[in-house]
């Protein structure tokens, strides 16, 4: 013990256990690596000491595993050394500084700290008369460690749902062979089997909750992947998709469209059915000739997945040489009329019009671009166009 500065031995510190590890092998790793150790960041601190600051009255800092503060209310400290915490992660005990024996960078008070996984990753410091904030400290690192416990936490969540993204989109990119993809979900703790499934879920701002109420289902995995929430199932099976699609759609609101891959599928045929969702996705105006609250197979979207791949100029030239002399409301009518299998009096239904008038558009149409809606080739061709517009926009990838 040197003068005033009394070395106490810390009660029984946290220590976490338990470490993730690389999802996918073989060059196909997540972004980022699986949290480990925990560190402390200068923001994590600045927000932890912000976050329990107001509750005392004693001044906290927060200091690196060197003694460096990199958390305090007094932002003229952050950023310099402070002595008894240096020794305090040093020695891997409590130093506290008696009055008197203050110095540059140092003033009275307890410093204590913080081991993670057996290693010093920070040191919190409560400023007074060392016997009377001696309690605090004690609470006071008992506090940080929950929070950081919390931010791990939190940061394993956001890694695991990184590491899903990537295998999801490894998968859509033909990237994975079945062994490797049963190593990757293993690696995140999802030892799903084959047979497989994987089902496009499209809900406007509701991927969040998509994600949270998924958790609650063992043998799948899923992640938001540009704009929608991919859902990976393993024994995949008639029953159990049928469940699941129940669930999602009670949880819905407004009701869910669900772009089916399918079911019991080989891994050629998951891998097929990825490369299919990520290119309607990537033209996500095609899903929008997908009704809302249905289940549609992924299979079945022949049309709209052959327009998805062409070249963007020749999506435009599609789109452009049937629609371009075409009014906004002489388009809607020929999409509706095309959705309603032909028939005047629903597509009149549908727009809220008299069949005559109905039958006026469409003579109006074939006036102009030369296709009689009625006949089955002049159908297809408008169809085509109407696919081809929907398919301009490009979503982002993520």
């Amino acid at each position: 013990m040197r003068h005033g500065r009394m070395l106490v031995r810390q009660p029984e510190p946290a220590i976490y256990d338990g470490q993730m590890t690389d999802a996918i092998p073989n060059g196909t790793a997540p972004t980022g690596s699986a949290p480990g150790t925990a560190q402390i960041t200068r923001e994590l601190a600045q927000r932890l000491v912000e976050q329990v600051a107001p509750s005392l009255v004693h001044n906290v800092n927060i200091m690196d595993a060197g003694g460096v503060i990199i958390g305090s209310l007094d932002a003229a400290r952050i950023g310099t050394l402070h002595d008894g915490a240096r020794d305090a992660a040093v020695r891997g005990e409590a130093v506290h500084i008696a009055p008197g024996d203050e110095h540059q960078g140092t003033r009275p008070g307890v410093n204590i700290p913080l081991i993670v996984d057996g290693q010093v990753v920070a040191v919190v410091g409560v400023t007074g008369i060392p016997a009377e904030v001696l309690p605090v400290a004690q609470v006071l690192v008992l506090t940080v460690q929950m929070l950081l416990s919390q931010e791990r936490q939190r940061d394993n969540a956001s890694w695991r749902e990184s590491a899903i993204r990537d295998i999801l989109g490894a998968l859509a990119r033909g990237n994975l062979t079945e062994s490797r993809l049963m190593a990757g979900l293993r690696g995140i703790d999802a030892p799903l089997q084959p047979p497989w499934n994987l089902t496009g879920i499209v809900a406007e701002n509701q991927s969040v909750a998509l994600l949270r109420g998924l958790r609650e289902f063992t043998g799948v995995v899923a992640a938001d992947i540009n704009g929608a929430v991919w859902v990976l199932s393993g024994s995949s099976s008639a029953l159990g998709h049928e469940l699941l699609r129940q669930r999602l759609q009670r949880s819905g609101e407004p009701p869910l469209r669900f772009l089916i891959g399918r079911v019991g599928a080989t891994m050629q045929q998951l891998a097929s059915d990825a490369e299919r969702l990520g290119a309607l996705l990537a033209r996500p105006g095609l899903l929008e000739l997908v009704d809302v609250g249905s289940e549609t197979r992924l299979d079945a979207l022949g049309l709209e997945l052959a327009i998805a791949g062409l070249p963007t100029a020749m999506i435009e030239d599609l789109a452009e040489s049937v629609l371009a002399p075409l009014s906004a409301a002489l388009n809607e009518t020929a999409r509706v009329f095309l959705q309603a299998e032909l028939s005047i009096a629903g597509a009149a239904r549908e727009l809220g019009v008299h069949r005559n008038t109905l039958v006026q558009r469409l003579d109006r149409i074939e006036l102009l671009t030369g296709l009689n809606l009625r006949q089955f080739h002049a159908a297809v061709r408008m169809r085509v166009a109407l696919a081809a517009d929907a398919a301009r926009y490009v979503h982002d990838a993520q």
